[in-house]
Order: C-alpha cells, then structure tokens, then sequence
C-alpha cells in the first residue's frame, strides 16, 4: 500500500496510543523540562523521555503549557552541574520539581505518573484501510 495514508496512520497510531499515553488531571498547570544538550553525566533518560513520551503527554493534553530546555555546556564542571529536571506546576498546591539525572526513561515516567496522579488513555485502534477517494469535498 504505497503513499502517505499508511505512514500518517501509523505515525498517528504511534502518537495515540502506548507508554506515554496519559490524561493529565486539570490541576496540572503547566510542565517544565530542562536537561543537557549533550547525554553524558546522566541526561540520556530525560531526553529519551522528551523524544518518546512527550509527545504523547502533549497529544492528550493539547492546552497544557510544555517547556523544554537544553542547556549548552563547554566545561566538565558545567558538564556535572547543569540541571536534569521535570518541574510540574500545579495550579492548587506548590510545583513538584523532579531530580531525573542518572535515570532511564521508564522511570521518569513512572514518577511523572505518580507526581501528576494521571491516567493510562484507553488503547484503541485505528481503522486500517484505503482513503475513499471518491468524496468531493468541495462539490
């Protein structure tokens, strides 16, 4: 099935659904997340986490506010102090600040997860086939 139906459907599939796919509760202001341009000293985890399940946090929730921030660093000792951190804002209670250096993914989720008290978006799927190209949509 070649062309750009197929693709789009799969990379929509991939964006709705899985690990990552989560409704946040309306007391979640707005995210922050800031880590290293650069994976050493332990900021690999918080990036996989903003390329992998970032996107889906912002898929489910399109009016929460999310910022990223990476930081450039030239020295060692820059290398080692630069921050690794997720920053939830709540409009009800003090913003959790989240130390994520030095760990996977998965776990930055999981504590995300716990901290915002979201849930799991129900996994559906989507409907496979061809587009009917018959319909005018300006007759």
């Amino acid at each position: 099935m070649p062309g750009r139906f197929p693709t789009q459907v799969a990379f929509l599939t991939r964006l709705s659904t899985g690990k990552g796919a989560l409704r946040l509760p309306s007391n979640v202001e707005n995210i922050l997340l800031e880590f290293k341009k650069l994976n050493s000293y332990g900021h690999m985890g918080a990036r996989k986490f903003w390329r992998l399940y970032l996107p889906k946090v912002q898929f489910h929730n399109p009016n929460l506010p999310v910022s990223v921030v990476r930081t450039e660093a030239t020295t060692e000792v820059e290398h080692k102090a630069a921050p690794c951190t997720l920053t939830i804002a709540f409009k009800d209670r003090s913003p959790v600040v989240l130390n994520i250096k030095n760990k996977h993914s998965d776990s930055i989720l999981r504590d995300f997860v716990s901290a915002t008290r979201a849930t799991q978006v129900k996994d559906t799927t989507a409907p496979l086939g061809k587009p009917d190209m018959r319909i005018k949509l300006n007759p």
